[in-house]
């Protein structure tokens, strides 16, 4: 190599390293972005009100499982690796947001208006409720949604715990008798922790027992939605 190639090559050398520096130190002092409020406002919540047991057991169970408080727009405080597997969502993208972000240009208000009625306290205790709701990727699924009210030792709706069912085609439909099993076992852990720390569930599993004959009349129309 010629001294001027030589030359040429050592100073490019030293601008890379310079620049390099120069953004290892911009970075070093530049401030951590910050949390999302949605996430920390969520976090801070179910830390200081959930019992943390009850937590621990939502997370590690494999039907999609997801906990939202009732006032306010009902905050999602907690979702499980179910959950964010089934809407294609992480968990920092949704706590702290109503679910509604699930619904999409073909959700009907029809649609829309149990759910919100159940989230303002509006009639029984526990609820089961199809809706159309989208994935992050946009595509659709029929979303048979659980809900259950958590009520604390004043008798006051404290969380409401929500699960999910994606029953798009038939052949998911058939796999409904068994995730209801598991739901079913899921509750009874749920209320046997959450007595412990004076959260109450009321009517959740004769609701799903009454479920069968909803199921059977959404299975009839597998073009749907």
């Amino acid at each position: 190599m010629e001294p001027a190639q030589a030359a040429q090559v050592i100073l490019a050398q030293e601008a890379c390293l310079t620049r390099a520096s120069v953004h290892l130190e911009q970075r070093r002092s530049s401030p951590a972005p910050p949390a999302s409020p949605y996430q920390h406002a969520a976090e801070m919540t179910f830390q200081d009100s959930f019992p943390k047991p009850l937590g621990d057991y939502v997370r590690k169970s494999n039907i999609a499982l997801a906990v939202s408080r009732p006032d306010e727009d009902a905050p999602l405080v907690l979702v499980n690796a179910a959950f964010c597997a089934l809407t294609g969502y992480g968990a920092d993208e949704v706590l702290g947001r109503n679910c509604r972000f699930l619904q999409g240009e073909d959700t009907t208000e029809e649609m829309r208006r149990p759910l919100r009625d159940f989230v303002q306290g509006i009639g029984p205790d526990s609820g089961r409720f199809p809706i159309l709701n989208y994935r992050k990727d946009g595509s659709r699924f029929l979303n048979f949604v659980f809900m259950t009210r958590l009520f604390d030792r004043e008798k006051q709706p404290s969380f409401i715990l929500a699960s999910q069912f994606d029953m798009t085609s038939s052949l998911r439909r058939s796999g409904l008798a068994a995730n209801d099993a598991t739901l079913q076992r899921a509750l009874s852990d749920v209320e046997q922790i959450g007595r412990e720390f004076g959260l109450a569930m009321v009517g959740s599993a004769q609701m799903i027992a009454d479920s069968v004959a909803l199921m059977a009349r959404l299975s009839l129309d597998d073009d749907w939605p």
